[in-house]
């Protein structure tokens, strides 16, 4: 702008010159208007839209964006001494983790009696999340204090944790919408109901499964089965929403477990044993990605392993891996990857 007006003016304005200022004003309103009107052009379309534009776009496909779940278990509290009275732990104690103080609390009122030194409670996150499905024996500090109990810990994984659907998931399903078209008549139908549900992170559609007039729906969640009365809540929307005549089921996905053995060389400069578990993570978190019917192809998992800094080769070693068919019925879960020197 500055050169613009000296070329047409003749003279180029001092910088503490009211013109200077007037040209630094009108520059700076002119680049937040073109920011402003950039930022507009991507939330115009769902492949680049985000936050509330995405679900704006989504809301237009019949979607909604999937809130996370709260992680449930339970939890077992010690008494400290021989009992001479019952000890009452009542609904809301909190207890948490040792090592990241994430907080769970006790579902209902549960009676630690007089003949028992422990007892067993059902508790629930606090918080919704995934970072809550807290491993075996990570929960021991009692934040409510219990008069007569002396520990707690959970003697079982804690699990159900989600996150809030991302904008990257939301967008795929979004996508979906388009590329297969749900008219209440076909499969795509009864898949995206399922995927609309809190807590679903795969599923799938078996039409004729059980004769004509019948649709199978498979769900999961992220590598694990989901629990009965989620399972349960799927199939009385699906009663609710499924076309006249039609009989849907609704069933558990079960497991199927790939284990991969890698040999994989490091540049020089690289420490081995982090290359590795690097590895090992990424190629975990792309198998326990693909959900229900998606086949893993090795091709696939190697280009995830050659993007990962440091690696210089790789190779599966032979018989222990091989492209994997995945049925509609299954969802895949990793179980060993083994990742070694070559």
């Amino acid at each position: 702008m500055v050169d613009t007006y000296e070329e047409e003016s003749g003279f180029r304005p001092e910088n503490e010159s009211d013109i200077m200022l007037r040209l630094r004003v009108l520059a700076g309103e002119i680049f937040q208007e073109r920011a402003y009107a950039e930022f507009i052009l991507r939330q115009m379309f769902p492949t680049t839209a985000s936050g509330e534009y995405l679900e704006a776009h989504a809301a237009q496909r019949g979607l909604s964006r999937k809130r996370g779940t709260k992680a449930t278990g339970s939890l077992v509290f010690t008494a400290e001494n021989e009992l001479h009275d019952e000890i009452l732990i009542p609904a809301g104690t909190t207890v948490c983790t040792t090592d990241s103080m994430l907080r769970f609390v006790t579902d209902s009122d549960t009676i630690l009696t007089t003949n028992a030194h422990t007892v067993s409670v059902n508790a629930t996150a606090e918080k919704i999340g995934s970072e809550y499905n807290a491993r075996f024996g990570s929960i021991g500090i009692i934040v409510t204090p219990v008069i007569g109990v002396a520990s707690v810990k959970n003697i079982i994984s804690f699990n159900g944790g989600t996150d809030d659907e991302s904008d990257e998931k939301l967008r795929e399903r979004v996508a979906d919408s388009y590329r297969n078209i749900s008219n209440g008549a076909n499969e795509a139908y009864y898949r995206s109901i399922a995927l609309s549900v809190d807590g679903v992170y795969a599923a799938s559609a078996v039409g004729c499964s059980r004769g004509v007039g019948t649709v199978d729906v498979y769900v999961s969640g992220r590598a694990r089965t989901l629990a009965y009365e989620k399972v349960q809540a799927i199939q009385a929307l699906m009663n609710e929403k499924r076309e006249v005549n039609v009989d849907v089921k609704v069933y558990n996905a079960s497991e199927l477990t790939i284990n991969l053995y890698i040999r994989l060389s490091v540049k020089n400069g690289y420490d081995f044993d982090t290359v590795a578990e690097n590895v090992r993570v990424a190629v975990t978190n792309y198998i326990n990605d693909l959900g229900i019917g998606n086949d893993l192809w090795l091709s696939s998992v190697g280009e995830v392993i050659y993007h990962i800094e440091g690696v210089a080769d790789y190779r599966f070693l032979e018989g222990y891996g091989s492209d994997r068919e995945i049925p509609p019925t299954r969802f895949a879960k990793a179980g060993t990857i083994s990742v070694r020197n070559v």
